[in-house]
Formats: C-alpha cells, sequence, structure tokens
C-alpha cells in the first residue's frame, strides 16, 4: 500500500497498482505498452492532473485609444495545458475602422528575455457600432432586472458591459430578456452595485482558449489595441487556469 516498501522484481498481476519508491517517498506507476518496436511495458507515474485557481495575467482595466498593453509572464515549467478567459468590452459606441482589438497569446522557448516572443492564437474582437444605454436608476448587487432609460433596444443574447468608473467596479453581463426598449434581464445577478449614470455598452466579448503548452517555458498575452486607423479606449481582463 502507499507509503509502504515491498518486494522487488515481481510481475505485476493485470489490475493491481505498483508503487515507486526512492528513498523517501513512494507513488503510484502504471505500465505503458505503447512500445510496438519490443512490446516491452515501461512503467511510468500515474499522476492525477493538478488545476490552479484563477491567476489572472490581466487584472480588470482601461486600456486607451491606439496602445498595446503585456500581460504578466507565466511561467510554464511543468505546465502542460493552460485555459485563457479573455473578457474584452468597449469604452463607447464608436466603431473602430479597420479591425477590433487583437488578444494575441505568445509563447517563448527561452526562461528569460524578449527576443523570443512568438504568437501561438490571437482572436480579435468586433469592430462594429455598439449599442449603448443607461439604467434609470442604480442597483444593488444581485439585482436581475434592469430598467432602462426608455428608446433604447438591447440585443437579446449579447453580452453587456456596465461601465462603473473605476474598472475593478463595472463587470460584463448577458441579457436573456427583453421587456420592450423598458427593461432586460440578465444571466446571472449583477456583481457589484451599479449607478445609474453609467453607461451600459454592447459588443462586449468573451473567449476560453484551451491550449497545450507543455513544449514552451512562458507565455504571456498581448493585448493590441492600435491595430486599427482609429480605434476607441476598451477595458480587459485576461485569466488562465494552469494543468499540470
Amino acid at each position: 500500500m502507499p507509503g509502504q516498501k515491498a518486494q522487488k522484481n515481481q510481475d505485476l498481476i493485470t489490475g493491481r497498482i505498483a508503487y515507486g519508491y526512492d528513498g523517501t517517498d513512494t507513488w503510484p506507476v502504471k505500465a505503458n505498452t505503447t512500445d510496438v518496436s519490443s512490446s516491452a511495458a515501461v512503467l511510468s507515474v500515474d499522476v492525477v492532473p493538478v488545476k490552479t485557481i484563477e491567476t489572472e495575467l490581466v487584472a480588470q482595466t482601461a486600456i486607451a485609444a491606439s496602445a498595446q498593453l503585456a500581460s504578466t509572464v507565466l511561467s510554464l515549467v511543468g505546465i502542460k495545458k493552460v485555459n485563457v478567459f479573455i473578457d474584452h468590452a468597449r469604452a463607447g459606441s464608436a466603431a473602430f475602422t479597420v479591425q477590433g482589438t487583437e488578444y494575441r497569446v505568445e509563447g517563448s522557448q527561452k526562461a528569460s528575455g524578449n527576443d523570443t516572443w512568438r504568437s501561438i492564437f490571437s482572436v480579435v474582437a468586433s469592430s462594429a457600432v455598439a449599442q449603448t444605454c443607461a439604467a434609470s436608476g442604480g442597483y444593488a448587487a444581485g439585482a436581475g432586472t434592469i430598467t432602462i432609460l426608455s428608446g433604447t433596444a438591447l440585443v437579446l443574447g449579447d453580452t453587456y458591459y456596465w461601465l462603473n468608473g473605476a474598472a475593478a467596479s463595472s463587470e460584463w453581463m448577458k441579457v436573456t430578456a427583453l421587456t420592450g426598449t423598458a427593461s432586460f434581464n440578465i444571466q446571472d445577478g449583477l456583481t457589484n452595485a451599479q449607478a445609474a449614470a453609467s453607461a451600459i455598452v454592447g459588443k462586449a466579448e468573451q473567449w476560453v482558449l484551451v491550449l497545450d503548452v507543455e513544449a514552451l517555458t512562458r507565455m504571456r498575452v498581448i493585448v493590441n489595441n492600435n491595430a486599427s486607423a482609429t480605434t476607441q479606449a476598451i477595458y480587459s481582463r485576461v485569466a488562465v487556469i494552469t494543468e499540470k
């Protein structure tokens, strides 16, 4: 059993678990018979994937028009996969004239330095005009139905961003129901209290990128908000979950 030493050089019975021992610790191992050249069973460590809690590479922040931002660098030593969570929002309704904001995941084969960053995946946000409106009153955290000023039509199923002064108090919302131009429901209640004077802006977008990074040593995400001749200020948040 785990933590105990047993006899050496025994043949394993199918279904039984073997344990490796390094003089201090023991760990479970499994047979691997993928070596077709010799058909010899090779023992490998039978590990359970270990996942991290969310690690933010870009805390929710405003990024000016025609600017770029490089995220915190994440070490990938011992990491096999990453799930990259990207949240994007517009600060206003105006369109981008050529291309929307680009989120570019970059990897490196070196442990340090900036001369080997290479793009491994990217997504580009919408460049179209966004809808905007304002709530008719303030709302407490947990509110799920928002009454808006008349004459503004939202888009069912779209994601919106409630811009509330400081970026940390703002949030993304998905519209699940509309009552004409009078009110809308959101999928989950508000996380933060929101004020009536704040803008609610459409064309917000969210992505989850599942990437194999076992062969890389580092990664970062570039928020490229100058990919267009005319850009607008945006709000961004980038986080990851890693798997060892």
